[in-house]
């Protein structure tokens, strides 16, 4: 009886929870321009050239750096300015 009770309160409890937060990528150590950190695999937006822009947050190892991915799959090697993206 106390197994299903302690299975029902974890249940109840991480129905609170958004699964997308559970599973999200790596911390980088930057937070965008609203101050919320950006992870791994984050799709953020910025304006570059006077058009809006997402492009999504990578790991490189082979420049053992995070950068950005284009839409077309170019990968930035130019170090992230967060202070300008805004994480979606």
């Amino acid at each position: 009886m106390t197994a299903l009770l302690s299975f029902e309160f974890l249940y109840l409890n991480m129905s609170q929870f958004d699964l997308n937060d559970l599973f999200k990528g790596e911390f980088i150590g930057m937070y965008d321009m609203d101050g919320k950190p950006i992870h791994e695999g984050d799709s953020v937006r910025f304006y570059y050239k006077g058009e809006t822009v997402v492009c999504q947050v990578i790991y490189v190892p082979e420049w053992a750096m995070f950068c950005l991915q284009w839409p077309d799959g170019y990968k930035n090697k130019f170090p992230m300015n967060p202070e300008k993206y805004q994480v979606l």
